[in-house]
């Protein structure tokens, strides 16, 4: 069971963006992982990070739980109006899926250029 995690980010337009997660009683590697940005209205995905492409399993000594990466580059954000996007992080494995994460993310506007 997985619980649902809402949240409300912030970040700075064309800065990098780097957060883990930890799941707990993993005992196999994740199957799939998404992390996916739409525009609030639209609904259309503005950027997507996936296993390979932005997320990445994190070694730790800790064998009873797994920790990945998912990292937002500055290319990812750097042409984006300001403003407020919608957010979800999808995990799976074997044939389960869970969405852990979701919520909103306010690209701000870079004051140093």
């Amino acid at each position: 069971m997985v619980d649902i995690r809402p949240v409300d980010w912030s970040m700075i337009r064309g800065d990098t963006l780097s957060f883990n997660i930890e799941i707990e009683d993993l005992e196999v590697d994740l199957a799939s992982l998404t992390f996916t940005c739409r525009t609030y209205k639209g609904r259309e995905i503005v950027f997507q990070k996936t296993l390979g492409d932005g997320c990445a399993k994190v070694e730790t000594e800790d064998s009873t739980s797994a920790k990945y990466n998912i990292r937002i580059a500055p290319e990812d954000t750097a042409e984006l109006s300001p403003g407020r996007y919608r957010i979800d992080l999808e995990i799976g494995w074997g044939t389960d899926v869970y969405t852990p994460i979701r919520g909103d993310l306010n690209i701000l506007d870079d004051e140093t250029y």
